[in-house]
């Protein structure tokens, strides 16, 4: 079994170092990779200063304070309802 510090230490920065375009997840990136490397990482490089950076970071944290879209236990606790079926016992 692997543990956390494993994962981070060595799998993920492996994934991210030898991408296998041949089982993508992101098929149109896999498409990329092996048709033109250079406009990947051109991409790459540009997904990362635009996503993973210390500032994009700073502006989505200052996004997180804004909670209009969670909803709360309470907003479920209406006792008009019926349930939705019965339960065994």
């Amino acid at each position: 079994m692997f543990d956390m510090i494993n994962i981070f230490e060595v799998f993920l920065p492996q994934l991210l170092r030898y991408p296998n375009p041949t089982d993508p997840l992101n098929g149109e990136a896999a498409a990329m990779l092996m048709r033109d490397p250079k406009t990947y990482d051109v991409k790459v490089k540009e997904y990362v200063t635009r996503y993973a950076s210390k500032d994009a970071a700073d502006d989505a944290g200052d996004d997180s304070d804004e909670d209009d879209g969670m909803s709360s236990v309470g907003d479920f606790e209406s006792g008009d309802e019926e349930p939705a079926g019965q339960m065994e016992v």
